[in-house]
């Protein structure tokens, strides 16, 4: 089985807690996990994950503002915001920016490896 390599970006470490508990016994490995965008940028740079799973609302730099470094960084980064506050117009700055999807909190542990499994990333 092949193995990816995800980051994890939350101002909630309960979050990053749940995340890697449900990532646990799964193909996705949590490599690295940032409570700020600043530090998950340059994290990104250094090890390049396959996936980064970034929250939307954060203090300091937002989930958008951080998502928008990543990918200068790497225009084809696999970036998923993850936030409980999904309005449409929230979703479809993330998505016109670059993300690669969308993930509504809460979710449960089947529903979020589902997930994980039917994202496209880039070649």
């Amino acid at each position: 089985m092949n193995h990816v390599n995800v980051m994890t970006v939350d101002d909630s470490a309960a979050i990053l807690t749940i995340i890697a508990a449900y990532l646990e016994d799964s193909e996705f490995d949590v490599v690295a996990s940032e409570r700020d965008g600043r530090r998950a940028v340059q994290r990104f740079q250094e090890i390049r994950p396959d996936i980064v799973l970034l929250d939307l609302i954060m203090p300091g730099q937002s989930g958008v503002e951080t998502l928008g470094q990543i990918l200068q960084i790497d225009p084809k980064a696999c970036v998923v915001m993850i936030s409980s506050l999904g309005t449409e117009d929230a979703v479809h700055e993330c998505l016109s920016t670059g993300a690669t999807s969308f993930l509504q909190k809460p979710f449960t542990r089947d529903d979020f490896i589902a997930f994980m499994r039917g994202i496209e990333r880039p070649a």
